[in-house]
């Protein structure tokens, strides 16, 4: 009987444990809410956020309070309130100081702990800090220190540890709860405001904070600013920011479909070659439409790839995407100069998918994401619903806008597992021997028919949208996010500007050219007004001689390519002052120094 008495207590004791945190939590968010909000803000947003803030809360409390479920120990719970309020006043410190959350970079001050320890001291009130967290610990334990006694029934253990974990996990979906969820607004407060510290502080510390050699940096500059055309450099700054002249291709308000093919490599096309007749319909489509026959991906992620060509940097984080770290989602892009357009996502999984919701929600503006639960088709594997019934969900909305739409339709069955859906609009699988797909760059069947059937979905696509009025009025972009490891070294088609004859003639460019391209050359193209202040340039701009960056390996240095003037060439990080390592490097600055200004605003104006 006793012993049952104690599990009661346990149980007890986490339950009122994990209530008064996120009771606590709670009204602390309030407060950074009350004491930091920079500037009106929409009803419907602060209270998304404290929706949100409330799902990061409970995931807080669900992790102090889970071990109580095993043992009792009021050491345990004065030990884990203390740094729990710690936490809190050190993250209220550091707003008021920079304006930005508790994060890994603050960590950095520990170096030198005497001089931030009188820094603190002289900086703010630390003895009313202190007093708040004994009054806070107080609290807890008066709360928590009845339930030790208790002879109450309580819930099963069972029953419990699965609301933590449920609280932990955060969200009914393919992906947990993630810090990019946050920021479904473009108002950085907002996002700031649904996080709490001990998320921030987490995720900024799971890649360490880059140290950047400044005076290297400028001796780099004039090297940036010469290939990028930059008029008005200032070593000072370091910015890259310009406003490049235009080159129409086409008149009036195309749309534009971008569409990310899933590891499709250049030479397993029949437009570069390839004997095996893999993709068919993409190449008739290369044949009638603007194909760039010397274009690479910076790198090997699908991440990586949306990364560079939404915002145009390469993206050389050297441990995970740079989509993964909340300290860079603050990102300028070119995508916001197609000002009155509506702006679209489409995905076949969860936009959770490397925290790429975050990154595109918060910078670009007004932004509709499709994704798991906006369509009726079913889910295939892991990547979510196939590439053909993808895009024909995209075509249904196509049809169905009536203004000018600027989209991106990021397909994904070209990938391991490499699933063929049982239902099709006709595809059946072939087989080819072993030698003949190792002599085209395949090294299985099941490889191959992926390909096959990612561009049989382009081909259904296509039919379907040359019957709708949108097809003669928009511009389709077709890239691959990077290349494959089997069969030939990385290369990845880049770009492809697709669209009707009768707006851009049929032709192939032989200039070198990267994702970080495609921005701006579309922004020049479409004769739209933008400002840039990342990597990529005008691939139409007869004044400028393009280069492919390409970040070849993530060794310590690493080594890095660079296409330029028909030549490839490889160097090894720190040992030279070339263009590659100045794309290298101005990469790793601008991930983090990118963030839109208010000149934007009047550009796209």
């Amino acid at each position: 009987m006793r012993r049952l008495r104690s599990f009661a207590a346990l149980r007890m004791t986490a339950l009122i444990l994990f209530g008064a945190n996120l009771a606590a939590l709670t009204l602390l968010r309030a407060a950074f809410f009350f004491a930091f909000h920079p500037h009106p803000i929409a009803a419907i947003d602060i209270a998304h956020a404290f929706y949100l803030g409330l799902k990061f809360d409970a995931r807080l409390a669900a992790i102090i309070s889970l071990p109580l479920l095993f043992f009792s120990s009021t050491a345990y719970i004065v030990i884990a309130e203390m740094l729990l309020a710690i936490l809190y006043a050190a993250d209220f410190g550091c707003y008021a100081y920079i304006h930005r959350r508790l994060n890994a970079e603050v960590l950095e001050f520990l170096r030198n702990p005497i001089i931030s320890l009188h820094m603190v001291w002289e900086s703010y009130h630390v003895i009313w800090f202190v007093l708040g967290v004994i009054l806070f610990l107080a609290l807890i334990v008066a709360l928590v220190k009845p339930a030790h006694g208790t002879q109450h029934a309580a819930p099963n253990r069972f029953i419990i540890a699965i609301l933590f974990m449920a609280c932990i996990y955060g969200k009914w979906s393919r992906y947990p709860l993630r810090w990019s969820d946050a920021f479904f607004s473009t108002d950085s407060f907002i996002g700031e405001l649904a996080l709490n510290p001990a998320q921030t502080l987490f995720e900024s510390m799971r890649e360490e904070p880059p140290r950047f050699d400044i005076a290297r940096l400028r001796r780099l500059y004039p090297l940036m600013c010469q290939y990028l055309g930059v008029g008005h450099p200032d070593p000072k700054t370091l910015t890259l920011a310009r406003t490049p002249g235009l080159f129409p291709q086409v008149s009036g308000g195309p749309n534009i479909v971008l569409i990310q093919l899933e590891s499709f490599a250049a030479f397993k096309s029949g437009a570069f070659g390839n004997r095996l007749n893999a993709c068919p319909d993409f190449d008739a489509l290369a044949r009638d439409g603007i194909l760039f026959t010397n274009a690479y991906s910076p790198s090997e992620k699908t991440a990586r790839a949306l990364f560079a060509v939404v915002f145009g940097i390469p993206d050389v984080s050297p441990w995970q995407a740079s989509a993964h770290n909340p300290m860079a989602v603050d990102q300028a892009t070119i995508v916001n100069a197609f000002a009155g357009y509506d702006k679209l996502y489409f995905l076949g999984g969860s936009a959770n998918w490397s925290n790429i919701r975050g990154m595109l929600t918060h910078n670009i503006a007004g932004l509709r994401i499709f994704e798991e639960g906006s369509y009726n088709a079913p889910v295939v594997d892991v990547w979510g619903i196939s590439d053909e019934d993808l895009l024909l969900a995209a075509n249904d909305v196509f049809r169905s806008e009536h203004q000018p739409f600027f989209a991106i339709v990021q397909t994904s069955g070209n990938h391991r597992p490499y699933t063929i859906p049982k239902r099709t609009h006709g595809f059946s699988l072939a087989h080819i021997s072993d030698a003949m797909l190792r002599a085209n760059g395949f090294e299985s069947d099941a490889e191959y028919n992926a390909l096959r059937f990612l561009d049989h979905s382009l081909g259904v696509f296509f039919a379907e949208a040359r019957k709708q009025p949108y097809f003669a009025n928009t511009i389709f972009v077709l890239y691959g996010d990077h290349g494959t490891r089997t069969g030939a070294p990385q290369r990845a088609l880049s770009l492809g500007d697709l669209s009707p004859p009768s707006m851009v003639p049929a032709r192939r460019i032989d200039r070198a050219a990267s994702h970080v391209d495609i921005m701006p050359t579309l922004a020049s193209m479409c004769g739209r007004p933008y400002r840039n202040q990342t990597l990529g340039i005008d691939l139409f701009d007869p004044a400028r001689t393009p280069a492919a960056f390409i970040f070849t390996t993530f060794h310590q240095p690493p080594a890095l390519g660079l296409v330029q003037d028909g030549r490839y060439s490889m160097v090894q990080s720190g040992r030279t002052e070339s263009l590659a390592e100045a794309f290298y490097e101005f990469s790793r600055w601008l991930v983090l120094h990118n963030a839109p200004v208010m000149s934007m605003i009047n550009v796209n104006q």
